[in-house]
Parts: structure tokens; C-alpha cells; sequence
């Protein structure tokens, strides 16, 4: 008898599902699976179709046979259920095989899915499961468990958590094996990454073993990489309070352990099953995207782009139309979710597609290229109301009408996120700016309209597409270049913000924006330099952007607190000495000026004609987190004093970034024979001037920085550095150019070492 592993995927307008994979020559899933009809009802000649594949072949995915099961008794008898008894499956020649399937269908209304749970979200209740067993009697009989005692191990590996209630919390897993305890290290955040295994080994009878141990009893004794709903034991009506997941399997003697060959950080999971109690009610919400144009999509000179937007959240992936032959294409159309309340997911990924037609005359779209991506994060969008003690209720996903940057082609390399430590920056877009999409985002908890995809009313299409924009001037001055490379060829540097100063983009009209070519000089010691002496070059860069000062201005002054923070916290952490005399005045020095800081009023949003939901939410989420962060700075006690800070600085971080930047950042290019090859990305907030005053303006607006050039992904050598360049940026309105002027006035000494037959020397310039 030859060994298998069955797993059949359904069709039904063009969306699939998937069962889960089964061995055996028998398989029996006892699995549901739902699509949704939305406003679409079921066509006489709508139809269900079977696909069967091997997933233990040789080859991948081997085909095993097809059907399809006609729909139109449930056009004539909605209520009634389909039962299809032993279907034969075709093979590739539509001729009839050995292989059948037996499978039953129904219409059901939205409390039908309630009851047993939406399969996109949910698994399966247990109930179900129960009912389905009766339906379709196993065709094998399990062999009883001996009670004879044998050795077992049981695993159990714990990933990552999501979505975790709370406010100010540190998360540890807690895992119980047959009364053995383990714990995980403990963690910081409502979505920590763990990445911890815990082993436990018993000599027992398997009919007292698989009883006592097995709380989720799965085929083989496995769960591989599941969701599992947290709630509180006490208050399970209370609803899902978070995600865990985890891989658990027991294992006999001689069993291998199962080899999960997947990324260790994986955010793009498919599998959104979750499974929790039957107990746990589940809240449903629905996001609509309203999606109203785009603009700068372009891939190269002389092409013209038919772009569609994807929207993906859960697994789940919403398009819109094609707009053929444009670069700024307008959709006004809304694409709705309906998900679980708090969501899986914990970004939203947006996708532009150049699609082109197949063949003249088929209307057929062909997917040719990626023009762009940007991801939304959930939870710089959304709070769950536990971030802040006492009564603050949270809000719901919202965002804009605002603009998303999209980016494509090269990519970064993987980095860790200097605020969280626990989560890499997975989410990675590309480097080159491939245009804006200008979108909104509203969540209601009762759907307001069945639809999945419609075109937007008039009422809608009356939103403003754009604000008024205004003339930025960008300006930068290259002060040093150090700790290069040996590059035989003559550089450059390239300045761009958008499309604007992007030499290697034809579509636009070229804008000096790069240095003169310069060699790179060994110093005949450590490393090469360029030599710009005491001519520094400058680069002066033209755009037009909305006016979002009003948005910049309150994060850059959060950003001001928080700098301060972490500055005064290093420097605790750098007295070791308990009993180190300096460390109290220092202590207080932190409380101090955290108290003054949170004092200080964020510029009000309320009163803003510009400001969206999302900037009145986030607004007053972020002024009750500063008063509540003063009143403890009053009221700390000196003890914990590291941990306490470090408490409060993750909580600032967890309120800081602004998803509804607009401006995109400014990129550093260091170019080689007219190709790119490494690149420093600078956050426009951070060198962007505000009339209100110094703290409202970026921290390094007119300041001198130092940026450490990275290569992109992939390239260049492992282990070293492209360049070390010292820069003096300014970015705002050309009416506060006048704020420039400081920049020229003084003198910069440059030194630069030299080592010749033994001499060194110094050269200096002003």
C-alpha cells in the first residue's frame, strides 16, 4: 500500500481554500470551509470545484484528481442541504479515476457562521467537529491505547505573542506539563517574541499519558506553529485577550520531532486559524479601506503603467480595478474586511501591481511587475485602551484621508529595531521611491454594507484628493567622508526626497542634486577619505508637499521628551556603583526634567481643520500618556530606578511613530560609475524646521550628524563599512529659508591625517 498525504483545495468565484493535509490511502478531514457571498447571491450556474493533491509525493504537490459539484439545487432549495456521496474524481484527461469524495454543502445566513465560527478567522468549535463525526464515520478504527508503560517526551516551543492586553506589562509564558512548570524569560510589550523550547520526559502508560496530557488532541499528537486565544480563566466572557504561538508535540521512542523549516520570524503566516475556547464569545469588526487615487507610479522612462492596488490583511487579499495606462490613477473605491476583534494580524500590506493586458481584445489583465509596497501597522493605527490607566476606552483602526509612500526595488538589510530588540524589522520595503497612494481606513463594529467591493458614492468622491501644497527647499552640507573602501572609480553623492533630485528617474525633469565627482584617497594608515578640504559641497533640492507642520510639530516635540529620557537614563546606567555619590542627584535630574517635559502641551489637534481621526486619537492618547507619566515622575521612589525608567521610555516609544507622515524620507546615495551603491535614509521629521521654536523642529535640523552608510541587501562585502559622512541638514517651507543663515556663518576646521615615508602632517582649512 503506498503512503500519501491528501489535501484537497476548493474553488468557488475564483477564491480557494484549503483544508488542512491528512495521510493515509483514507483520508477523513471533518473540516468546514465558508465563502462569503457578500450582496453576490448564488447563480444557477455557479459551481464548486475539487482539487485533490499528494503532499508526501517526490514531486511537489502531485495532482491526484478533480471535480466539480453543481450548485443549483441550492438556487431552487436554499435551506436544504447538498449531500454529494462518493464523487469520482477525473484526472488530467477528464477521465474517471479510483479516488471519490464525499462532502456536503449549504447556504448559510451571518448567525449560522457565528455559531461555528468563521473559518477565514476561526477554527472550527469543537461541536462542530462532534456533529461532523456523525456525518461521516471514520473509515479506520483506532487500535486501543496500551497500558503497558513506555517512555515519552513532550515539546513544547513557544514563539511569539500578539496583541496582548495591558498596560505597562511584562509578559512571561507560563507552561504546565503534567504538573512540571516552565517559564519563559520575561519580555517587555503587548507583542513580545519568545523563541523558546521546553522539554518534559515521562515513563507512563499511553492510556493514562494521552488522557492526562493532551489538552488539544490533533492526529499524531502535533500542533505546528498554531494560534492559540488567550482569555482569562475567571472572565472568559470578557473575549480573546491575545495570541500566542506555539508548536507542541509528544513524541514515542524513536519518533522523530517534527522539522519546522519556516523563518524563526515570520510575519507573513497564511494560517490564521486560532484555537481557543468555545466559551469565548468573539467581537467582529469591519474595516473599510476607501481608496481614492494614487500618484508617481512609474517604473522606467517611456512606459506607461496599468496599475491596481492590493490590499492584504489576515491571509486575505482585496484588489481594485485597473486603471490602464496612467501614472496617477484615480479608483474611489472601498474595500471592506471583516475580522476578529483584536486582530491576528499585526500589519496591513499594500501592493501596486503594474497589470497589462494578455492578448488585444481578450480583456484578460496579466500581472507584469510590483511597482510598490508600504505596510500600515496596526497598532501605530488602533489602541486597545490599555495603554493608559483608568478609563480610556481606546479607538478603533482608522486612518487618514492621507497619502502612503510607496517603495520598491532594492531592499534593506536586516536590521534589529533599536526600540523593541525583541522583534526584528521584518516588513521591509524597498529603497526607491515608487509614488503615493492616498487612502482612508474606517472600522465599524456592525457592517454598513455587505459589499467586499464597490465603487464610491458621490458623496464620497466630493472628499479633497489633495491638500494645498507647498514649496520645500532641502538643503545639504557635506562636511567629511570617512572610512570608505577602496573604490577605483571617481563618486558621488545623490540627494533625493520623492521623485525629486532622483537622477536615475527620466520621468522628471533632472534637478541638480548631486557633488562634483572625487576620488577616494588612501591616508596610506586606515582608510580612505574624500578630500572636499575646505570647500564643502552643498546640494540645494526643490519639492512640493502638503502642509503637515501642524502633525511634524507635536511629534518632533514627543520625540524631544524622549530623547531627554533616553540621555539621562544612559548615563544612570552607566553609574555601576550602587554607592556611587552621583547617582541620586542624577535620579532626580531624570525625574526632574521628565515632569517638566510631560508638562509641556502637545499642539492641540481638536481645533486643527487639517487633523484627522487618527490625529485626534492619537493625540489624546498621547496627552494622557505625558500627564500620567509626570504623576508617577513625582511620586517614583528611589529604588528600581533603572527599570522603572526604562518602563516609561518603552511606553513614550510605543506612542512615537507618526504613520501618517506624508513626506518621505530623504535618501543618501553614494554613486560609483553612475550605479548606486550604498545609501543612508534620513526621516524628513528629523531635519524638518518649524517656526514654533527649536523643540518643535527636527532634533537635527541645521545640526551637524553622523550617518554610517549601509549597503542594501545582498550586496557589497559582509562586514564593512561603505562610509561614515558627516552632514549639516535642513528641510522646510522656502519662506523660513532666512533659518539658513546661521548655517554659513563661523568656520569649519577640517583635519586630515596623512602618513608619508614617516611623516605625518596636518592640513587644515576654514
Amino acid at each position: 500500500m503506498s503512503y500519501s498525504i491528501c489535501w484537497p483545495l476548493g474553488v468557488f468565484s475564483d477564491v480557494k481554500r484549503t483544508t488542512r493535509e491528512v495521510e493515509g490511502n483514507h483520508p477523513v478531514w471533518n473540516e468546514t470551509l465558508i465563502w462569503h457571498l457578500w450582496n453576490h447571491p448564488l447563480q444557477k450556474d455557479s459551481f464548486l470545484q475539487i482539487t485533490l493533491r499528494d503532499m508526501g509525493s517526490v514531486k511537489k504537490e502531485r495532482f491526484i484528481g478533480m471535480a466539480t459539484v453543481l450548485l443549483k439545487p441550492l438556487v431552487k432549495k436554499p435551506r436544504k442541504i447538498l449531500f454529494v456521496n462518493d464523487l469520482t474524481l477525473l484526472n488530467h484527461s477528464m477521465m474517471p479515476t479510483e479516488c471519490t469524495v464525499t462532502l456536503q454543502a449549504a447556504l448559510m445566513t451571518y448567525k449560522d457562521i457565528e455559531k461555528i465560527g468563521d473559518e477565514d478567522l476561526l477554527a472550527i468549535t469543537a461541536q462542530e467537529v462532534a456533529k461532523q463525526k456523525l456525518m461521516f464515520p471514520s473509515a479506520t478504527v483506532h487500535k486501543a491505547l496500551s497500558p503497558k508503560p513506555q517512555h515519552f517526551q513532550v515539546r513544547v516551543q513557544v514563539f511569539e505573542a500578539r496583541q496582548l492586553m495591558g498596560n505597562d506589562i511584562k509578559p512571561v509564558v507560563k507552561v504546565v506539563i503534567g504538573g512540571h512548570q516552565h517559564h519563559s524569560r520575561i519580555k517587555m510589550g503587548n507583542n513580545p517574541f519568545f523563541n523558546e523550547i521546553f522539554f518534559q520526559n515521562f515513563y507512563e502508560a499511553p492510556m493514562k499519558f494521552f488522557d492526562e496530557i493532551i489538552l488539544i488532541q490533533v492526529r499524531s499528537h502535533t500542533l505546528l506553529r498554531k494560534w492559540l486565544g488567550l482569555c482569562q480563566p475567571n472572565e472568559r466572557n470578557s473575549g480573546v485577550r491575545g495570541y500566542l504561538k506555539v508548536t507542541i508535540c509528544a513524541l514515542g521512542v524513536g519518533d522523530q520531532a517534527p522539522v519546522d523549516q519556516k523563518l524563526i520570524y515570520r510575519v507573513d503566516d497564511t494560517d490564521t486559524r486560532i484555537f481557543k475556547s468555545s466559551v469565548v464569545p468573539i467581537s467582529i469588526a469591519y474595516l473599510q479601506f476607501f481608496i481614492y487615487c494614487a500618484e508617481d507610479l512609474h517604473l522606467k522612462k517611456h512606459y506607461s503603467v496599468s496599475p491596481m492596488l492590493e490590499v492584504e490583511l489576515i491571509g486575505e487579499k482585496l484588489k481594485t480595478h485597473v486603471q490602464t495606462q496612467t501614472e496617477s490613477p484615480i479608483w474611489n473605491q472601498i474595500l471592506t474586511f471583516r475580522i476578529q476583534l483584536p486582530c491576528l494580524s499585526s500589519y496591513i500590506k499594500f501592493r501596486v501591481l503594474d497589470w497589462r493586458k494578455s492578448e488585444p481584445g481578450w480583456g484578460l489583465y496579466l500581472c507584469n511587475d510590483e511597482i510598490g509596497t508600504v505596510s500600515l501597522s496596526l497598532n501605530q493605527i488602533s489602541s486597545t485602551g490599555a495603554e493608559i490607566e483608568g478609563m480610556y476606552s481606546g479607538f478603533l483602526p482608522c486612518f487618514g484621508p492621507s497619502f502612503l509612500t510607496l517603495r520598491g526595488g532594492k531592499k534593506a538589510p536586516f536590521r534589529m529595531k533599536e526600540e523593541d530588540p525583541n522583534i526584528p524589522n521584518t516588513v521591509k520595503d524597498g529603497l526607491a521611491y515608487r509614488g503615493r497612494v492616498f487612502l482612508e481606513l474606517i472600522t465599524h463594529i456592525k457592517s454598513r454594507q455587505e459589499a467586499k467591493m464597490k465603487d464610491l458614492s458621490l458623496d464620497v468622491i466630493s472628499v479633497e484628493k489633495h491638500q494645498n501644497r507647498q514649496k520645500y527647499g532641502l538643503c545639504v552640507i557635506f562636511l567629511s567622508c570617512t572610512m570608505m573602501p577602496d573604490f577605483k572609480d571617481l563618486i558621488q553623492f545623490e540627494v533625493s526626497i520623492g521623485h525629486y533630485g532622483n537622477k536615475m528617474d527620466l520621468s522628471y525633469k533632472p534637478l541638480v542634486s548631486t557633488t562634483q565627482y572625487s576620488p577616494a584617497i588612501y591616508d596610506g594608515n586606515i582608510y580612505h577619505y574624500v578630500p572636499w578640504y575646505n570647500t564643502k559641497p552643498v546640494v540645494a533640492v526643490t519639492s512640493f508637499w502638503e502642509d503637515v507642520g501642524f502633525r511634524m510639530n507635536c511629534l518632533n516635540l514627543l520625540q524631544f521628551t524622549r530623547d531627554r529620557l533616553k540621555a539621562n537614563l544612559d548615563t544612570l546606567k552607566s553609574m555601576r556603583n550602587p554607592r556611587d555619590p552621583a547617582l541620586l542627584p542624577q535620579w532626580e535630574k531624570l525625574l526632574r526634567e521628565l515632569v517638566e517635559d510631560c508638562k509641556r502641551p502637545l499642539p492641540c489637534m481638536t481645533s486643527q481643520p487639517k487633523a484627522t481621526d487618527l490625529d485626534k486619537n492619537r493625540w489624546k492618547l498621547r496627552r494622557l500618556l505625558l500627564q500620567e507619566l509626570a504623576q508617577k515622575a513625582k511620586q517614583a521612589p528611589p529604588r528600581d530606578m533603572v527599570a522603572t525608567a526604562e518602563g516609561w521610555l518603552y511606553r513614550l516609544n510605543a506612542v512615537l511613530p507618526e504613520p501618517q507622515m506624508n513626506l518621505p524620507d530623504v535618501m543618501i546615495w553614494l554613486m560609483a560609475r553612475e550605479q548606486r551603491a550604498a545609501y543612508a535614509q534620513v526621516p524628513a521629521h528629523s531635519i524638518l524646521f518649524s517656526p514654533h521654536g527649536a523643540r518643535h523642529s527636527g532634533r537635527f535640523c541645521g545640526k551637524t550628524q553622523t550617518l554610517f552608510l549601509q549597503y542594501p541587501e545582498g550586496e557589497g562585502e559582509k562586514d564593512t563599512l561603505p562610509a561614515q559622512l558627516r552632514v549639516c541638514m535642513w528641510l522646510g517651507n522656502v519662506t523660513d529659508s532666512r533659518d539658513l543663515e546661521p548655517l554659513r556663518q563661523g568656520e569649519v576646521v577640517v583635519y586630515a591625517e596623512t602618513v608619508s615615508g614617516g611623516e605625518a602632517g596636518g592640513l587644515a582649512g576654514g
